[in-house]
């Protein structure tokens, strides 16, 4: 392709990007083509990161890009500022634009969104983000606020999401340099909106009109009776204002009587307010003695309580006294007593005395007993020193006892714990997710918690049958699954998952088994295939026989992995595979259906194993393989260690061979043991024996000496004089009586006084009881003369209000009469009207309406006049002044309606026009696709306008909008693309055709799509790819080199072998080798080495035969068997 077929670079196209501590680039800078600009490389390597760029280095926010808020993240790790600089092709002979934006990353506000981190330059002079927006935008048009032009990958899902109308708006925005339709859309939108604030002031004067002109419109019918109908309307109009002006005299007298009616209340007003002044005054005064006669009380009440408490204090006085009085009475009786005892027990005391020295002279003398003791003493420390050194022995021996047991235990436990695969199991689950071991304990502590049983780990509740079924059910189930749990309804669901999320704030990953039973389940394949497969092919079996789990997590385990879909084979199947076409004969459907079946299978070569992977595309009905190698299992092995366990068994024969020794040794020891402690016993009884002698004689003397001081004590108490004390106590039993006499006086004396203020109480309650009754009788007068008052102030201000409210009724007539039935002229001179108007037979409103009806009746009873233009053109004169009532009130409604009609029918056209241009194209896109697609264009309509005279529905502009409708497969119906009715390929599918159907429309420069491809199929992938290359390459018209469609960049990460249009000229491919183990200089890569190697690496494998052809419809030819490990 020529250049001229290329084209060249057009106004505001993209000609060079440069990049500095940007996102995953240190330094680079890339050189974009004119035209279709594919960027390929793996994930993380900064495809979008050039998208990213451009948006930023063209004044764009980075909101619009989805992944950030603030402009600082996009620097560099470690890196304190960036730099995009973006250069744009110019118009002709006009000065090339080059856009420069500083990010720091110490700048702005640390709360903010980096607003302040950025400086713009404009070819090397510093200027503001707003002036660069405004250049791209007014000059260049480009617009990376419009997902139509500018698709990151982080807004493809915002695209597919948008209603009708975002939809429309967006379109709108790309279809015109100056987005005119854009914008004369939100201006109808703005006018619709004022006009539908406006009020409805001026519907009575229509509905008046418009009966006027059908009066008008059935007199054109009548050309005979012409005259007659005329008089007929004249009729109806006088009646009319002779219907105003009698209602406005209906409405005078009306006024008239509510007038009188407010007189009277604001009378009776008067007098109830006369009457109030001698109650409030008569309660008032009631009220005042009642207060008095309070206070009065409250001082004698004082005066009661005083005399109260004087007489309780002097009777407390007097108990005390006679309390007093009555113990000095006991203690003079008490001494008497204690004398006559004192004699007694110097008698007894004496008695004992003799007796206990009597017993102490025929006891052994108390030295003799100490040598005895001596004696004895050594006898016991000799027999101590060989008890002590065998109970040392003994403890010693003991101890080891323990400890050797001690040891067989542990080597015990240790040997269960390895003999225990679940333990060994759960141990290695556990180190590789401790968040499991935390999340499993809690199940354990709180299982009363829960309505049925939690099993899990999965991963902990399952035994494999051998290391190759472990190995097979980690690689085809999902880790997630593995460390997920069990439960067996909804509500230990809900419970559990709130406890973790919400108690332990884990992530948990849960599966309901209902019942916790285990369904029925239905095999891939029939008996009969399935037998043949085991004879002729090596199946072992399905994947669910492999291993034993519970019922219920057997059932998760196939609701999440499909385990009982899943065939196990040997080095047979492998053999089958390679030379039999074995997974042709999986794949074959056995009712007869063309379509063929899925299938997975594991199968074994030596040391090796297989996952075979075979899918069916759900358009092309075409089959897809896919071989992963098989890693040894990581945790569903149990883990057990040969030369562990034997080291374990050694050392636990070695325990016991030293427990039963030291056994041995213990039982001597015992014996020897029990001869020390016996002769240390005898020696013991024999010491205590003589303890006991010696302890009796020193107790007996002791007593002894006791009872010779007691005797002395008693001697002196018996010998002492007591007389002065009784005196004194006598004296102060004299006085004690005459404190109880002066008590009891004054207690008289206080008494008297209380009575006499209880009396006067009694008297001032009585009198305050009776005013307090009075003044409530007043009060109740007064209360019932104030609600009558109330009653008769609120008639006056409802009368006031009627009146008020007439009044305005009757003004609002009498301007409605003024208005449209004035009787006089400016000067106050009678016009002819309303002598007409009087002379009308008619005194009330309902002879008025009876006579109007009869008119009404009469002109309607008209036949058709043949003359109808000319009596239309006559009569139309005649509405002329029924018209100009309402030209003032309609002036402004009017022109805004005019405005909306002259502005709606241009706007409507071209967007009529370009939608379906667009549908066109859009429809003939999914025909090529083997599917059919629509865009529709969605008018609004205004239920609340209806059509007047001969002018058109007003349309509701903000409810207009854009379906795209699509259709995927032949026997369903044509629906609206949404996420809800269609899968993640049909709708990347349908957004990308309605892009490239906008393509030739719009006026961007360039657009951007960020992996639209993902998720897309083979077949539809490589259509869409051809539709891209064909719109986006499509030569310049008129020979115009920059007349074409523009630029169009599409990232991808990875584009299918042998796509066609690929060798156009038209493409520029953009391969990214940016990260980790990539060149470390990027001059390293030889593009023509690397082809060279790739044509020779093809011509060995086709020599090996190591190519088949696929029984597909395409009969495109694959690999034998890719091999992939999975990390």
């Amino acid at each position: 392709m020529t250049k001229d077929k290329v084209g060249s670079f057009k106004p505001g196209s993209v000609t060079r990007i440069r990049l500095k501590n940007f996102l995953t680039y240190h330094e680079v800078e890339f050189k974009p083509g004119p035209r279709l600009n594919l960027v390929c490389g793996p994930n993380g390597t900064g495809k979008s990161t050039i998208l990213n760029a451009m948006c930023l280095g063209l004044g764009g926010e980075p909101k619009m890009l989805g992944r950030a808020d603030d402009c600082r993240e996009f620097i560099s790790h470690g890196k304190d500022k960036a730099l995009i600089e973006i250069e744009v092709q110019p118009f002709p002979e006009k000065t090339t634009h080059i856009f420069r934006r500083k990010i720091e990353r110490h700048k702005g506000s640390a709360r903010g969104r980096g607003r302040g981190a950025s400086t713009f330059y404009l070819n090397s002079e510093q200027t503001t983000g707003k002036e660069i927006q405004k250049i791209v935008s007014e000059q260049y048009h480009i617009s990376v606020d419009n997902l139509c032009t500018f698709l990151p990958q982080d807004r493809v899902g915002s695209f597919s999401s948008f209603n009708p109308q975002q939809l429309l708006e967006e379109t709108e925005k790309s279809l015109s340099a100056s987005q005119h339709l854009f914008k004369t859309h939100q201006k109808l939108v703005e006018l619709e909106a004022e006009l539908n604030l406006g009020g409805n002031t001026t519907e009575a004067l229509k509905k008046k009109l418009k009966n006027l002109e059908a009066d008008f419109v059935n007199i054109e019918r009548e050309k005979v009776r012409m005259e007659e109908r005329q008089n007929a309307l004249e009729q109806i109009q006088l009646l009319q204002k002779k219907i105003l002006w009698l209602k406005y005299d209906e409405q005078r007298e009306h006024c008239l009587t509510l007038k009188q009616s407010k007189d009277n209340a604001k009378t009776q007003l008067a007098e109830a307010r006369r009457s109030l002044a001698p109650l409030e005054q008569e309660s008032a005064e009631h009220k005042s003695q009642v207060e008095r006669l309070k206070s009065r009380f409250g001082r004698v009440d004082d005066e009661a309580k005083a005399s109260k408490m004087l007489c309780k204090k002097q009777s407390d006085k007097f108990q005390k006294h006679t309390q007093d009085l009555d113990e000095d009475l006991i203690t003079l009786q008490t001494l008497e007593e204690e004398a006559r005892k004192a004699e007694r027990l110097l008698a007894d005391g004496k008695k004992e005395l003799q007796r206990l020295e009597e017993s102490l002279q025929s006891k052994q003398d108390t030295d003799e007993i100490k040598a005895e003791l001596r004696e004895s003493d050594q006898e016991i420390r000799t027999a101590v020193g060989p008890l002590r050194s065998r109970k040392r022995e003994y403890d010693r021996a003991h101890t080891n006892l323990k400890q050797a047991n001690d040891s067989i235990r542990l080597h015990e436990n240790a040997l269960r714990r390895i003999n225990d695969a679940k333990t060994a199991r759960r141990n290695q689950v556990f180190t590789q997710f401790p968040n499991l071991r935390r999340v499993a304990k809690f199940i354990e502590e709180n299982r009363e918690k829960f309505r049925r049983p939690v099993w899990g780990p999965v991963a902990c509740e399952i035994d494999t049958k051998t290391m190759n079924a472990a190995a097979y059910l980690e690689q085809h189930v999902a880790n997630h699954v593995f460390k997920g749990f069990v439960v067996e309804c909804k509500e230990d669901w809900v419970d559990l998952y709130h406890m973790v999320r919400n108690g332990l704030k884990l992530p948990i990953n849960i599966t309901t088994v209902p019942q916790g039973r285990l369904e029925q389940i239905e095999r891939m394949y029939s008996d009969e295939k399935y037998k043949k497969l085991r004879q002729e092919h090596g199946i072992v079996g399905y994947l669910d026989e492999s291993f034993i789990a519970p019922d219920p997590i057997m059932q998760a385990l196939r609701n999440e992995g499909s385990v009982h879909k899943v065939l196990v084979g040997n080095d047979k199947t492998q053999e089958s595979l390679d030379k039999r076409n074995l997974l042709d004969h999986l794949s074959k459907a056995e009712d007869g259906s063309s379509r063929p079946k899925p299938c997975c299978i594991f199968s074994s070569n030596g040391n090796k194993s297989y996952k075979y992977t075979s899918t069916v595309s759900r358009y092309s009905n075409s089959t897809s393989l896919r071989v992963d190698d098989v890693n040894r299992a990581r945790f569903l092995e149990a883990g057990i260690d040969d030369s562990r366990k034997r080291k374990g068994e050694t050392e636990l024969d070695q325990a016991t061979k030293n427990a039963s020794q030291l056994t041995g040794q213990i039982e001597d020891i015992q014996k020897e043991l029990d001869n020390a402690v016996m002769l240390h016993q005898e020696a013991k009884a024999r010491h205590d024996a003589i303890k006991s002698r010696y302890d009796t004689v020193v107790k007996l003397k002791s007593k002894v000496n006791r009872q010779r001081k007691r005797v002395e004590q008693l001697n002196e108490r018996v010998s002492a004089d007591n007389t002065a004390e009784k005196d004194k106590l006598v004296q102060h039993i004299k006085n004690r009586v005459k404190c109880t006499i002066s008590a009891l006086e004054a207690h008289a004396e206080g008494h008297r006084g209380l009575l006499e203020a209880t009396v006067k109480t009694a008297g001032i309650r009585l009198n305050e009881t009776l005013a307090d009754v009075e003044h409530r009788a007043i009060q109740d007068q007064l209360r019932e003369a104030k609600k009558e008052f109330e009653r008769l102030e609120n008639a006056e201000r409802k009368a006031k209000n009627e009146l008020a409210h007439a009044k305005s009724v009757m003004n609002a007539t009498l301007a409605k009469c003024t208005s449209f039935a004035p009787l006089k002229d400016d000067n106050d001179n009678p016009l002819p009207l309303k002598a007409r108007l009087e002379a009308l037979p008619v005194d009330t409103v309902d002879e008025a309406m009876a006579a109007l009806e009869e008119a009404e009746v009469k002109a309607n009873t008209i036949d058709d006049n043949p003359d109808v233009m000319m009596q239309y053109e006559k009569l139309k004169y005649e509405i002329v002044a029924a018209k100009d009532e309402l030209a003032n009130l309609e002036s402004s409604k009017e022109g805004r309606l005019q405005e909306i009609r002259n502005m709606q029918e241009p706007w409507e056209t071209a967007l009529e026009n370009s939608i379906q241009k667009v549908n066109t194209l859009f429809a003939s896109y999914m025909s090529e696709l083997g599917c059919a697609g629509e865009i529709v264009l969605k008018r609004g309509i205004n239920p609340s306008e209806s059509k007047d005279s001969n002018e058109s529905l007003i349309a509701k502009f903000e409810q207009w909008g854009v379906e795209i409708q699509v259709k995927f497969r032949e026997k369903s119906k044509m629906s609206v693309l949404s996420a809800q009715r269609h899968s993640g390929g049909e709708r990347a599918v349908s957004t990308i055709m309605y892009l490239m159907s906008l393509q030739e429309l719009m006026v961007s420069p360039f657009r951007c799509v960020d992996e639209i491809n993902q998720g897309l199929d083979e077949r539809n992938e490589r259509l869409v790819f051809k539709r891209i290359v064909k719109n986006s390459t499509r030569p310049p018209e008129r020979n115009i080199a920059t007349n074409h469609s523009g630029q169009y960049f599409l990232i991808t990460p990875k584009l299918l072998p042998n796509l066609c249009d690929m060798e156009k000229e038209g493409v520029t491919v953009h391969i990214i080798t940016n990260g980790p183990f990539t060149f470390d200089d990027p001059l390293d890569w030889n593009p023509e080495h690397f082809v060279e190697q790739r044509k020779n690496s093809t011509e060995e494998k086709r020599e090996d035969s190591n190519f088949e052809i696929t029984n597909n419809s395409n009969a495109k030819e694959r690999p034998k068997r890719k091999k992939r490990r999975v990390s």
